[in-house]
């Protein structure tokens, strides 16, 4: 607020303790913002999820959830709101307020749906980021009566049947599996088929019907697959080795540049509090020691993958240029 030119007006003693007044209430009226964020949280803890309930990151954000609630005092709750590929969770989340008490899950198409369509939110001017937790790690996988037993096989058959090979990929075209594959085959100078499909069920039902050759997705699809041996996981699209499935050569190892890295994490609206952000941050890194937590990884065949606040905004930073510039390479990127 701009104060009234002073010039040479002499106020009366009741402007003066008029404007008295209103400094002091200027001054008191961050008083409450500050207790609250030293009280924070007084109140639950809401988390968008852009996906149904029931998947594997579902499953183990709520086992995070449940433990983090140990050291926040306060419910965290789990609000599922799926749709246009993620972004409806995204969009209500950056127009929460920013007090914490809204917060989103952010996944690599978070960084994606910018490039290739039109939302409603900037990855890096309306989101805070709070704390990487895990990664998605990928995999390469066939029937098990398929006539494959490794990846060299199938290579070898797609050779020969180059535009008869179909592989299945969940989400639609443009994802990570989808890329990883493009750039597969861009190296070995072949030529397949993508077949989108909604989610990791559609693909799991398509590769178990032989609607594709192969499908790549994520380990909450193909893992129940292979662990109760109707797939055979034929490659791991990371830069280690999974550690349930150990057998399984890394895309690295196969002679592949692209691996696909795909954590996940917690933000909020841009502009929520540092001391807040690091009540959240150390909350959910102590949930990722508690016992039930480290079971439910690695019943998904997923790892920890911890940042805290300033190296998950900077990741994001690095993702949003990186993501860019691979959808735009093959043709992903909107008009502007």
């Amino acid at each position: 607020m701009n104060p009234l030119p002073i010039q040479a007006i002499n106020f009366s003693s009741r402007r003066r303790a008029l404007l008295g007044g209103l400094a002091g209430g200027l001054g008191l009226s961050a008083a409450p913002w500050a207790a609250a964020q030293s009280g924070w949280p007084a109140k639950p803890i809401r988390v968008l999820l852009g996906f149904p309930a029931g998947g594997s990151i579902d499953v183990i954000f709520r086992v995070m959830a449940r433990a983090a609630e140990q050291s926040l005092g306060q419910p965290v709750i789990v609000d599922n709101k799926p749709g246009a590929g993620g972004t409806v969770s995204i969009v209500q989340m950056k127009n929460a307020p920013a007090d914490g008490y809204t917060l989103g899950l952010i996944t690599m198409g978070v960084f994606r749906a910018p490039v290739t369509e039109d939302v409603a939110y900037d990855p890096i001017a309306d989101i805070s980021y709070i704390v990487c937790l895990s990664h998605v790690p990928f995999g390469i996988v066939v029937r098990a009566d398929a006539p494959f037993r490794s990846w060299a096989e199938l290579l070898a058959y797609g050779r020969a049947n180059q535009d008869k090979i179909n592989y299945g990929v969940p989400a639609g075209l443009g994802n990570s599996a989808h890329l990883l594959v493009e750039e597969i085959t861009a190296q070995e100078k072949v030529r397949w088929n993508p077949i989108p499909y909604k989610g990791s069920a559609d693909t799991a039902q398509a590769l178990l019907a032989g609607n594709v050759d192969f499908v790549v997705d994520g380990s909450g699809g193909f893992g129940p697959l292979v662990d109760s041996g109707r797939a055979r996981l034929l490659a791991v699209a990371s830069e280690e080795r999974s550690p349930k499935w150990r057998d399984a050569p890394t895309t690295r190892e196969l002679g592949y540049r692209m691996s696909v890295d795909s954590p996940w994490g917690l933000g909020g609206p841009k502009g929520i509090p540092p001391a807040v952000i690091e009540k959240i941050q150390d909350a959910f890194k102590r949930s990722l020691d508690a016992p039930e937590v480290k079971v439910a990884l690695e019943r998904a065949g997923q790892g920890t993958r911890y940042k805290d606040a300033q190296a998950f905004t900077a990741f994001a930073k690095q993702a949003a240029v990186e993501e860019r510039a691979l959808l735009t390479k093959y043709g992903f990127a909107r008009k502007p």
